[in-house]
This record gives structure tokens, sequence and C-alpha cells, in this order.
């Protein structure tokens, strides 16, 4: 019997006035697959991910997750379900040490969501888990560090682990090696192959090499529309594809 797909958009639209920032979007991701979504700024990327993640609502059609229909869910339900998002541009206490972060992203998950603010850190079984975490992410050594001490691509990585930390079916990862130099792009580029063992990822990523290295499959966005889908080789010499983003530089 065929394995259901983890996620599945059908004809899903969303317009700002008479822009189509998603124009029938028709796209599905298998479990443990790395599904990279490809497109020139403002193809409508960043729209369709804030859709799936229920910080958008779409004008029309329908969005399943594990078979159930998801569409109008609010976000914190479909974190509970098992699809998280990652950030584009990092969303971190900045006041609080790395450790501490990553402990409310435990705590969130295990769902003691009335003692948010309490002091994580004394709590052991979560710090216990949030230092296993730091310890796979690189960072141990800087748990106790406040986050806006880290480099940018540390909190990168950092937001990584609180996406990990979620335990997520699916992670919805937008532009996670933007602003990160090639030592941190490469420690990323790591964890997202470390992260698709338990996770399947939908990707976001302008960095074209690590998108060929990382994806078992490619959807290109454009205009809102999704113009083709398959295989990084497919891809890569699809026709109205090197027209309209790739360009023959690198087909």
């Amino acid at each position: 019997m065929t394995q259901p797909s983890l996620l599945k958009i059908q004809n899903l639209v969303k317009k700002f006035g008479a822009v189509l920032a998603t124009d029938h979007v028709n796209l599905q991701v298998e479990p443990k697959e790395i599904h990279a979504l490809i497109g020139p700024n403002g193809a409508g990327k960043t729209s369709l991910v804030a859709q799936l993640s229920g910080l958008l609502p779409s004008d029309s059609g329908h969005i399943f997750f594990k078979g159930q229909d998801i569409t109008t869910m609010p976000t914190h339900e479909r974190v509970r379900l098992g699809l998280t998002r990652s950030f584009q541009i990092t969303r971190l206490f900045k006041s609080f040490t790395v450790v501490e972060n990553v402990s409310l992203a435990v705590q969130a998950r295990m769902g003691n969501s009335f003692s948010f603010w309490k002091p994580v850190s004394q709590e052991a079984e979560l710090s216990d888990q949030a230092m296993r975490l730091l310890d796979d992410l690189g960072l141990a050594q800087r748990a106790h560090d406040h986050a806006s001490e880290l480099s940018h691509g540390e909190q990168r990585i950092l937001e990584l682990g609180l996406a990990m930390a979620t335990q997520a079916q699916l992670l919805l990862l937008d532009e996670p090696m933007a602003g990160a130099g090639p030592v941190e792009s490469e420690r990323i580029f790591k964890l997202i192959l470390k992260l698709r063992e338990k996770s399947a990822i939908l990707l976001i990523e302008h960095d074209m090499d690590a998108v060929f290295r990382l994806a078992d499959r490619i959807s290109v966005l454009v205009s809102g529309a999704v113009i083709a889908t398959g295989t990084p080789q497919e891809i890569r010499h699809h026709p109205q594809v090197i027209a309209a983003y790739l360009g023959e530089e690198n087909a």
C-alpha cells in the first residue's frame, strides 16, 4: 500500500489586492524527504510557508497534513500536530541564555505553557534535554551565554535547535543559511542532513549549491505559481526553470 504524502497542498491561493502571492499552488512533501522550494525574490515562497504554518490565512484551497485538513487550524495546533516553522529572520529570546531558549522550546513541546515564564533553567529534566540538544548542535560551550552574544550564524544554528526541540514531523526552514559564513553554513548543511533522519523538511534557500546537494526533490515557484517539480537533475536542466530563474550558468 502506498504511503500517503505527509503534506499535500491543493490549489492554494493567497491574494494581496490584485497580486496573487500564491497562485493555485499544488505541492506534496513525502515523509523523511527534503523538498526544496526555490524561485526569484518576490515569487511567493515566504507567503506560502506562512500559509502552511498558519500565520497567514489562505483565500482558497486546502492544506492537508498527515491526511488532516489543517487549512484553518491555528498555528499552535499545527505545531502540536507536528508541523514547525523556523523563521527567515531569527526569533530568539536574546536576553535569555542559549540553554534557556532551548529549554523553553522543549517546555512548549511538552505542553507546559502555563509555566512558560518560570525559570526553566532550574528544572532538571528540561535542562538535561536542552543540553543534549545543544551538544548535537555544537553549542554546548555557549549554553550559558546570552543568545544576543552569539554570532549571526550561531543564532541560525540555535534557531534550528529550537525547531529540533519540537520533534516535528515536518520542518519548514526559511533560508536557514542566510547571513551565515562558509564555516557556519557547512555546519547548518550537516544539521539539515541530520534533521532529515527524523523529520521531513520543506526548505527555502537561495544557496543553489546547497539546494542541489540537499534536496530529494525541488519545486520552483515563479510569480506565485509552481512551474516545475522534479529531482535536482531534472530541475537543473528544465528549460522553463533555466529561463525563469537559474540561468544558463547554473544549468
